[in-house]
Parts: C-alpha cells; sequence; structure tokens
C-alpha cells in the first residue's frame, strides 16, 4: 500500500534554510510517510547539511535545471496519495500536514489544498496573511475552511503565493500534467489555472507556512519581482488563451489585456531615477503585445515626456483600457 503523504521539498543554494526546514517537515503532528529532498545542482553547502537528514529522506541531487523540474523530479519520484511542497528556504508549523490531510479526506473532489501563512524576513513579519482579499472574503467569521470554484480567480492573477502552502493530490497531476518549465517564474500558477479549470480548489483559513522572503529568491528583490512576473503571466494566459474552447476566450482575452496594462503601469513606475533601464526595458519587450493592448506603447512614451503631455497620454491609456 503507497504511503498516504509524501512532502517534496525543492532547494537551490540554500544551505543557510535547508536545515530548519526539513526540521519542519520531519516535525510535523502527523509524520509524512515520504520525504522527498530534490537538491537541484546547488553549487553551495545544501548537499552537506542535508547529510545528517539523509536516513530519513529520499535525497534526489540533479544538475540545475530550475523550480518547475526540481518539483517535477520530486512528483515523479514520490509514491503518496497526498503531496505537499516546500521550498526549501521556507517553513511550516507543526500542524500543516494534519490539517490539510483531514481537509483532503472532508473534501475529496478538491484538486488543490491551500492554508494560509505569513511572509516574514530575518527582521520582521513582513505579511500577517498569505491569502489575498478575494479569498478572505470566501471565509465567514466561524469557517475555517472553504472549497470553491476557484477557476476566475486563478485566471485574474495567483491566489496562492507560495508553493509551501500547498497539498495536491496525486490523482490531480496525473489528470491535468506537471509543472510547465517553459514558464520559469509563473510555472506554479500555471498548474493552479489547470488544476481549477477542472476541480474544486479547498482555501483553510490558518497560518501554517511561513514563506522566508530574501533577494535570493528565484525571482529576484521585490522591486524586479513584479516585472519578471508580470512577463512570464502574460506569457502564460497567452498560452491558455491559444488552446482555451470557444466559451473561455472572451475572459482569457480580458485577462490577457489586463495583464499586460498592469505590468506596463508597474514597469512605468520604475522609470524614476535609479530604476530607469529595468522600467524601459520591460516596456520595451512589452511592445510586442501591441497587437493586444496599445498600454505599453503610451507608457514608454510617457517614459519620455514633460510632465504635461504624461497627464494626457494617462487619460488615453486610461480610455484605451476601458474599450480595449
Amino acid at each position: 500500500m503507497p504511503p498516504l503523504t509524501s512532502v517534496i521539498v525543492t532547494a537551490y543554494n540554500q544551505a543557510q534554510y535547508i536545515g530548519p526546514a526539513l526540521d519542519s517537515v520531519l516535525g510535523q503532528t502527523r509524520t509524512p510517510d515520504e520525504v522527498v529532498v530534490v537538491d537541484d545542482g546547488s553549487t553551495d553547502a545544501t548537499p552537506e547539511v542535508i547529510t545528517p537528514y539523509r536516513d530519513r529522506i529520499v535525497y534526489i541531487r540533479q544538475p540545475n535545471q530550475g523550480v518547475a523540474e526540481s518539483r517535477n523530479t520530486g512528483i515523479r519520484a514520490a509514491r503518496g496519495e497526498f503531496l505537499a511542497f516546500l521550498d526549501g528556504d521556507d517553513l511550516w508549523e507543526p500542524e500543516k500536514l494534519d490539517v490539510q490531510v483531514s481537509a483532503a479526506k472532508q473534501y475529496p473532489e478538491s484538486g488543490l489544498i491551500a492554508v494560509n501563512g505569513i511572509q516574514f524576513s530575518e527582521a520582521k513579519t513582513m505579511r500577517d496573511s498569505l491569502f489575498p482579499a478575494q479569498i478572505a472574503r470566501l471565509f465567514n467569521k466561524d469557517a475555517e475552511s472553504v472549497s470553491v470554484d476557484a477557476s476566475e480567480l486563478f485566471l485574474h492573477e495567483n491566489v496562492v503565493w507560495t508553493t509551501s502552502q500547498t497539498m495536491i493530490p496525486a490523482w490531480t497531476l496525473r489528470t491535468v500534467g506537471l509543472s510547465d518549465p517553459q514558464f520559469p517564474l509563473v510555472n506554479d500558477w500555471d498548474l493552479y489555472v489547470r488544476i481549477a479549470e477542472h476541480h474544486p480548489v479547498t482555501f483553510i483559513n490558518r497560518r501554517l507556512t511561513r514563506w522566508r522572503y530574501h533577494d535570493r529568491s528565484a525571482s529576484g528583490p521585490a522591486f524586479e519581482r513584479q516585472l519578471r512576473w508580470g512577463e512570464d503571466g502574460i506569457q502564460m494566459t497567452a498560452s491558455h488563451l491559444r488552446r482555451a474552447p470557444k466559451a473561455r476566450r472572451g475572459m482569457l482575452r480580458r485577462e490577457l489585456r489586463f495583464q499586460i496594462f498592469r505590468t506596463a503601469r508597474a514597469a512605468y513606475d520604475r522609470t524614476k531615477p535609479g530604476q530607469r533601464e529595468i522600467g524601459v526595458g520591460c516596456l520595451r519587450r512589452l511592445l510586442r503585445w501591441s497587437h493586444v493592448s496599445h498600454a505599453p506603447a503610451m507608457f514608454l512614451l510617457a517614459a519620455y515626456s514633460p510632465d504635461w503631455l504624461t497627464h494626457a497620454l494617462g487619460r488615453m491609456v486610461r480610455r484605451a483600457r476601458h474599450v480595449s
């Protein structure tokens, strides 16, 4: 009989953090049946830090392939009925697995189970909730969990901010497939969109994941993340539009235009002194989407215009957003 729960931990150059991450897994009130650790070609001391844990884990070291392929490697190796994911620099609260397995049994049709959590740095708590407002509104004051059709929520934005919040039944991945490595930063979002298109999603309003912030994370410093995620998200949404059934195409076109506008606006905000090269570079790359939205061209023009012209262009962009 296969183990009930497999934990998949991915790590790349996280020697400073991987020990506490594994301690948080092995210290669960519900002991995982299997812990698969995928070391994605770390060049620091990550393998040495993992060594004392080797008798309690399945350790896989592979050449560096990126986070999507790391998770896919772990999924292929895992034997569990439920797969829980942890990035090698994050932490779980002790009850995390127990709560999610119970929810998976309560909602057997659910294709994804996500808990709440916090984001923290070495200095402070940066966010005291990982659920955005549209998820928080799903709960009444007495509800700890809710299972919903989240397909439109996920099309609009990724409402699960770190895979360390998630547990996915293995049958779900056999249905929708694994993470797509063509999206380096939003492969998790792409996977959730595919899951939510076919299955309900369960959200648990307990803070059971601690999401670590540091500048060496996969998507870079905070001031670059919005732009890099935005560009990758545009590519992802466009890929879904290309293969969507006719009934979903209108919604996906609207979401694609919205994401182009949102990313172009964020890039324009980075065209001020000190970050101008980053913002202008992003706007120039976004010009390839001019057949979908004029926003990148307008914001790029505004970046090189005096203030009076910028204000006029702003009005044009807002009008274009409403009519496009």
